[in-house]
């Protein structure tokens, strides 16, 4: 038993190390108690945080790459969209509810959220807010953006529209992703994977051996249309770095979630 406790530990140690601390990354907050969890008997309240978000003021020149990043942490996993003013620039179709099955997932995640806009034009300035959503509980950051002009004349809108825009191409990037990922033993999770760019990019999942997954593998992975991966009834040898990849014509961009499974209180 001694041995096998150690080789456990060893395990645990490798995956931690290959996604940071879990302790660094959930902090106090989350592990200190398991009422914050949601993984001990019955189903706790809801929360969420913003735990990183841009700058509240933002200047940058005309015609540059920007990207905005924001990341929460909740239970149940947060849910995460982008708004300008008050309209809505990115959509989560797949995670309207926090639910994968007939039982809600008592599930916590850190979620990471990317606003990318790969040439700003005076009509991206304004207020963005990044959206957090576990459950009932909302937690919200808004930056504000400014475009410098540099004092050169601007450019022609339906010039730059067509050539930098709609007929440009841009690198794959992945938007939407959990860093961590904590379920009880037993649930069914999906981790997202969303991704931008020009050509539309494709998706594969790495599991914790690096190999690449297929349902042909594994019935109980599989990736969904929209570049989620689904882990059917996740056991303790399912803990680990899972990597996506996510590649088009110009170049290609990874995300690593490590999902460690639970056991849950009686």
């Amino acid at each position: 038993m001694m041995k096998l406790a150690v080789l456990v530990l060893a395990a645990i140690w490798v995956h931690l190390a290959r996604c940071r601390r879990l302790t660094d990354d959930l902090d106090n907050e989350i592990l200190g108690s398991t009422t914050n969890l949601g993984m001990a008997t019955g189903r706790t309240r809801d929360w969420v945080r913003i735990s990183q978000s841009p700058s509240p003021r933002i200047s940058r020149p005309v015609g540059s790459h920007i990207e905005l990043e924001c990341e929460a942490m909740g239970s149940p996993a947060p849910v995460m969209q982008w708004l300008k003013g008050n309209t809505p620039l990115t959509e989560n179709e797949s995670f309207e509810t926090n639910a994968i099955n007939d039982n809600p997932s008592q599930g916590m995640a850190k979620t990471k959220s990317r606003l990318v806009i790969n040439s700003a034009i005076p009509m991206h300035e304004g207020t963005f807010t990044c959206l957090a959503e576990s459950g009932s509980q909302i937690a919200s950051a808004q930056t504000k953006l400014h475009l410098v002009r540099n004092g050169s004349p601007e450019r022609n809108f339906t010039h730059l529209l067509a050539e930098e825009i709609l007929a440009g191409r841009s690198p794959a990037r992945i938007v939407l992703f959990n860093t961590i990922y904590l379920d009880n033993i037993g649930s069914d999770i999906v981790l997202p994977c969303k991704a931008v760019g020009n050509p539309i990019p494709d998706i594969i999942w790495l599991d914790p051996s690096e190999r690449v997954i297929s349902s042909a593998n594994d019935g109980r992975l599989s990736i969904l249309a929209d570049g989620e991966l689904r882990i059917r009834s996740i056991r303790w040898d399912d803990m680990g770095v899972y990597t996506c990849v996510a590649r088009n014509a110009v170049a290609q961009d990874s995300i690593s979630t490590f999902v460690y499974p639970m056991l849950a209180e009686k």
